[in-house]
């Protein structure tokens, strides 16, 4: 069975838009047992994850000669959520402009700041436009990384404010937005990536 290393940006939406394999057949395959067993998303992977990819079941069709047949195909769709705030209060029923993959989108996040939209799974960037406020956010789309990863819990830290670079190992910088990060959440302040804190990250940041 062929597998896949993920690379930074990759995740197995990215994967099924690729390998035209259908997303639920990736996930699901007994070769990404682990993966699950682990407690992963399936679009929030770390570099250097390993994804099997199942071998693809032929389709036959029988359809006449001198015709003309058309075959529709279904691409596969990522949901692009985002939790607007402005200090730890939601941004409720925020007019919006966001963009990416060519599409224009525009709305208003819901009572608790949220917005999502379903964008093409091979899509890597998007513009979210605030202009009631005239702000611009420019987004890579597929580069979260899980939260036990000290690199995917600065990234939340980032998108909450508390934060401002992207280290792969703890640091003193890090592990003090850690517990500055605790301590509003009411958790014991260690400054430690341990279990409790990862799981208020992932509530906070949305996934």
């Amino acid at each position: 069975m062929p597998t896949h290393k993920i690379k930074p940006g990759e995740c197995v939406s990215s994967l099924a838009e690729r390998t035209w394999l259908p997303f639920d057949a990736i996930w699901n395959d007994p070769g990404n047992r682990a993966l699950r067993d682990a407690g992963r998303d399936p679009n929030v992977l770390a570099p250097g994850d390993e994804v099997a990819l199942p071998r693809p079941d032929p389709r036959t069709f029988e359809v006449g000669t001198d015709c003309v047949h058309c075959f529709r195909v279904s691409r596969p769709r990522a949901m692009f959520r985002l939790r607007l705030q402005r200090n730890g209060e939601p941004l409720a029923g925020e007019p919006y402009v966001l963009t990416a993959g060519g599409q224009v989108l525009e709305g208003a996040a819901d009572g608790d700041g949220r917005l999502e939209a379903a964008l093409s799974a091979d899509v890597t960037t998007a513009t979210l436009v605030l202009p009631g406020r005239g702000e611009r956010y420019e987004f890579e789309l597929g580069h979260l990384e899980p939260a036990d990863r000290w690199r995917g819990a600065a990234q939340r830290l980032r998108s909450l404010g508390l934060y401002h670079a992207e280290p792969s190992t703890p640091d003193e910088g890090i592990q003090r937005a850690l517990r500055h990060f605790q301590a509003l959440r009411g958790l014991e302040v260690t400054g430690a990536l341990d279990e409790p804190t990862i799981a208020a990250l992932q509530e906070a940041h949305g996934c």
